[in-house]
């Protein structure tokens, strides 16, 4: 039995349901609201439909704004065709291609591109795309953290190091490279440097000026309370330490002094728990915020690359994106921070009459939108957009049999929904064939809402596409 308290409704929805019943619940429900029927709404003039989470008739807390994935995304313009003429084609700036950590500074995007193994720079005022260094001693950038000085913090696995520059980007120390470490995640709380060391599953503090090994938090091992597979930390505004384990699919909450106050999540396929849980945010209510990279294995679209909140208290409030190529969905996220000095670059982005109160950003390692931002805030919805996501929400029932179906028709819903999760991780692994013939029987099955079977056929052009390109033929 589940409990599942929505902002913005008075009553809570009770979740207690067969598994099997529960798939047809998701596949008719979650997922047609999670993959289908949402496009974005960059700009005003756009006429289209914004994101919202949760959609309406719900009361939405958060919008997707806008997603970045390279220099045509800042309206970058390329050369001419006079300057074509006199110089040549100039060599294309290249584009995000894996994104992880990330960070807001001064109007910039600071992008840790594990794909290219740099830092890339985009500037959301001047709208310019560059890097933070040509310094090859940085050599594998995963995480990266901003002072409010605009002092940067570059955690780097390879070089087993914490690479600091300086708010003009020049590289003034590198702190830890003598103690074994292998650093995944790196955040400053007053003097010390925290890292996540994937060496050693602990957290390592360092005297964030001399680099000194201050003590370490956490212990490595099989037990409930122990790392075995660390990942990313951040800090609450009481000054808690929050650090998540991917293979415990746990979040870890330590006080000021470095003692383990309680455990958050557990790994499962229910809709208040976890699978591969990653980047991590508290926000000012002691909110929790944390994205879930894993694929469940079964077939449950709330566990699968989405963000998830928890309140102060660890119970989930809410979760949003969900996998897809759509405007507001996620394809293995990675990081997501929260900015409340840059709303003013995204309140264009936001529906008329919106109150945003703080930006929410996540890094997604494949996909079109390779960091995508979020508004969290109050947004008026017209009575007309409640109307037309409720009649889409019905549309996306899956025909036929209600839940009380038999059990033939549970087990045909629980197998086309492990062939879609079968089938994308063919598609991520490149194995275009084997994608495409499952993302066919899955359409050809008649149990997957409309919104969805447009995505699914979205796959099939791309898949078709980079098909014909490996054979020398036109698509």
């Amino acid at each position: 039995m589940i409990w599942l308290g929505l902002w913005g409704r008075n009553e809570n929805v009770r979740l207690d349901l067969p598994h099997g019943r529960k798939l047809i619940l998701c596949l008719g429900l979650a997922v047609g609201c999670l993959l289908g029927g949402c496009r974005s709404a960059p700009r005003k003039s756009d006429a289209v439909a914004p994101v919202f989470f949760p959609q309406p008739p719900e009361t939405p807390r958060l919008q997707f704004l806008k997603s970045f994935a390279g220099p045509a995304d800042l309206g970058v313009a390329g050369p001419g065709r006079l300057e074509k003429f006199v110089l040549g084609d100039a060599e294309p700036t290249q584009g995000i291609v894996t994104p992880y950590g990330l960070a807001l500074y001064d109007g910039k995007l600071y992008v840790c591109d594990v794909g290219q193994r740099r830092v890339a720079v985009l500037n959301l005022t001047q709208r310019s795309f560059g890097y933070l260094t040509e310094d090859r001693r940085l050599v594998n950038p995963v995480n990266i953290f901003i002072e409010e000085d605009g002092t940067k913090y570059v955690a780097d696995p390879t070089v087993g190091a914490v690479f600091v520059f300086n708010e003009s980007d020049t590289l003034q120390t590198i702190l830890g490279k003598d103690l074994q470490i292998r650093p995944i995640d790196v955040a400053v709380h007053g003097p010390y440097c925290y890292v996540t060391d994937f060496a050693g599953n602990r957290v390592v503090v360092l005297d964030k000026v001399t680099g000194r090994e201050i003590r370490r938090i956490g212990t490595a091992g099989d037990g409930d309370t122990q790392f075995k597979l660390i990942s990313d930390l951040t800090f609450g505004p009481d000054g808690d330490l929050y650090v998540t384990d991917k293979l415990q699919a746990r979040i870890f909450q330590f006080d000021p002094s470095g003692t383990l106050k309680r455990t958050v999540g557990r790994l499962g396929d229910h809709i208040d728990e976890l699978v591969r849980p990653k980047g991590i945010a508290v926000d000012n209510a002691q909110r929790i915020w944390v994205v879930d990279a894993g694929v469940s294995l079964s077939p449950s679209p709330w566990s699968t690359e989405v963000a998830k909140i928890y309140d102060a208290q660890g119970r989930l409030l809410l979760f949003f994106g969900g996998p897809g190529h759509e405007p507001g969905t996620m394809n293995l996220p990675a990081k997501i921070v929260l900015d409340r000095r840059h709303v003013d670059l995204f309140r264009p982005y936001a529906v008329p009459g919106a109150n945003l109160e703080f930006l929410v950003l996540v890094s997604n390692q494949y996909g079109p939108n390779k960091i995508s931002v979020y508004g969290f805030g109050e947004f008026p919805v017209p009575k007309e957009s409640a109307d037309r996501h409720a009649a889409a929400a019905a549309a996306a029932r899956p025909a036929g049999p209600s839940l009380n179906a038999d059990d033939e028709l549970l087990q045909r819903t629980q197998a086309v929904a492990e062939l879609y999760y079968q089938s994308m991780e063919h598609y991520r692994a490149g194995r275009l064939a084997e994608a495409r013939a499952g993302f066919v029987k899955v359409i050809a099955s008649g149990l997957i809402p409309p919104p969805m079977e447009r995505t699914l056929r979205g796959y099939l052009q791309d898949i078709d596409s980079r098909l014909a390109r490996s054979r020398g033929t036109k698509p």
